[in-house]
């Protein structure tokens, strides 16, 4: 069995030493073991590679946390992957109902809102158009009574021309 140094694992899987690291931590903490030399170093066989490989591609794969990648990793090399994928996909489907009751929420109150807007629109639109109406009926008004006192002006002119043409 070939053994492997944490460098070499680290370029393997394209990864910083930390990042191995911490991952390494993560699959201890759920019961994972490595073999580790007298100074306590870690060492990595062919079956720890797997192990990691597996662990990246759950993490790329992001669906879920680091916990959760390392957890199911365990449970997949204890032959238990079949518990954990459902139990994923269980907290994945009330995460997305969760996010498909929110963004139906949001769409309810985008559409009142919309629905409020619109009777905003409509009343402005209203008041505008009264407005206009009343303005135009005040210069009608207006033009009709300069109308007539420039008939009355010139009808007086027109008399007192005539007054003054036959008075002579």
């Amino acid at each position: 069995m070939k053994v492997y140094s944490p460098s070499d694992i680290a370029s393997l899987l394209k990864v910083k030493e930390s990042t191995l690291r911490k991952y390494s931590l993560l699959l201890e903490n759920e019961g994972y073991s490595f073999q580790r030399n007298s100074q306590n170093q870690r060492w990595y066989s062919d079956n720890d590679v797997i192990a990691l490989r597996k662990l990246v591609t759950l993490k790329n794969n992001g669906d879920m946390n680091l916990k959760e990648c390392a957890s199911a990793v365990y449970l997949w090399l204890k032959g238990d992957s079949v518990t954990q994928s459902l139990t994923v996909a269980d907290n994945a489907t009330e995460r997305y109902a969760d996010d498909i009751t929110e963004l139906r929420e949001l769409i309810h109150k985008q559409t009142e809102m919309i629905g409020q807007l619109s009777n905003q629109l409509d009343k402005q639109k209203n008041y505008i158009d009264d407005r206009l109406n009343k303005h135009d009926e005040i210069l009608m008004k207006s033009l009709r009574e300069s109308l007539e006192t420039k008939k009355l002006i010139a009808a007086k002119e027109n008399k007192s021309f005539l007054k003054r043409l036959f008075n002579k």
